[in-house]
């Protein structure tokens, strides 16, 4: 696979920079793909970016754990932002990391954006994060975790795993969610027959990934948030949902919407 022109490696990661097509950039968007997947065929997701911001300055970020699959087309590198699978322990400390709020390729995140927001002469209410599922998790983390809010974070087909924490009440959140995500939407569990077992069932729900889960965390932190569902859609949504989420990453930056083309003088 050929690596963008515009193909960058600083502070420990590997990503692709779209510059802002105006004269100056006013915004940074950082998007981070799902677990498989790589950053370097996005130059179609950051023309949808930036057709509704054009100030934006818009980098796809490489997740840093190089995975292999069984399942990715043959000479697609696939890519993990934190591990996945295998054995045991490095699971449960995975999980646990998430539980405490300690994934450390979130603060690795964090310090990537700041460096870029500096380099730009931006601050952080200029900042947004989009990700899909597993980028999702960690943009989600990284935009809620800092005392200082970001603008907005966008999560296609993730999910707030609990514990959460929302250190700042002013980053706004959009999550998007496809109506049949086998992943994070597949519905509440069925009602067990015993009492014992629905309550068992209930208490594990409680704990759960699923969609409407996630919003119940964030509408109980206080966090300004919306979601949407989109009809017909599964775990991958489409470039019409990111367009959705470019707007609101628009509105959230304060951007009137302006038409990108000038009306001709009438005669």
């Amino acid at each position: 696979m050929t690596r963008p022109a515009n193909w960058n490696t600083k502070d420990g990661f590997d990503y692709a920079l779209f510059p802002a097509k105006t004269e100056k950039p006013d915004s940074l968007v950082i998007y981070m793909h799902g677990i498989g997947d790589n950053a370097e065929n996005f130059e179609s997701g950051a023309r949808v970016i930036q057709e509704k911001i054009p100030g934006a300055a818009v980098i796809a970020l490489q997740a840093p754990i190089e995975i292999k699959h069984p399942d990715l087309p043959p000479g697609q590198k696939g890519y993990s932002w934190f591990p996945y699978g295998g054995p045991v322990m490095p699971q449960v400390k995975t999980w646990l990391s998430h539980v405490f709020n300690r994934v450390p390729v979130v603060k690795k995140v964090e310090n990537f954006a700041h460096a870029r927001l500096e380099e730009l002469g931006l601050k952080e209410d200029r900042l947004a994060y989009v990700g899909n599922s597993m980028g999702a998790i960690v943009a989600l983390q990284a935009g809620l975790s800092p005392r200082k809010p970001v603008a907005a974070v966008v999560s296609r087909g993730g999910t707030v795993p609990p514990f959460t924490k929302a250190r700042n009440k002013s980053t706004k959140v959009l999550l998007q969610m496809g109506e049949w995500d086998e992943i994070f939407n597949d519905g509440p569990p069925a009602r067990a027959k015993k009492p014992l077992k629905r309550i068992f069932n209930n208490l594990a729900d409680r704990f759960s990934l699923r969609h409407e889960r996630s919003v119940e965390r964030l509408k109980k932190k206080r966090v300004p948030m919306e979601d949407k569902i989109y009809e017909g859609q599964g775990h991958m949504l489409d470039a019409a949902a990111l367009a959705d989420g470019a707007d609101f990453i628009g509105k959230a930056l304060g951007q009137k919407h302006k038409p990108q083309h000038k009306a001709q003088p009438q005669p």
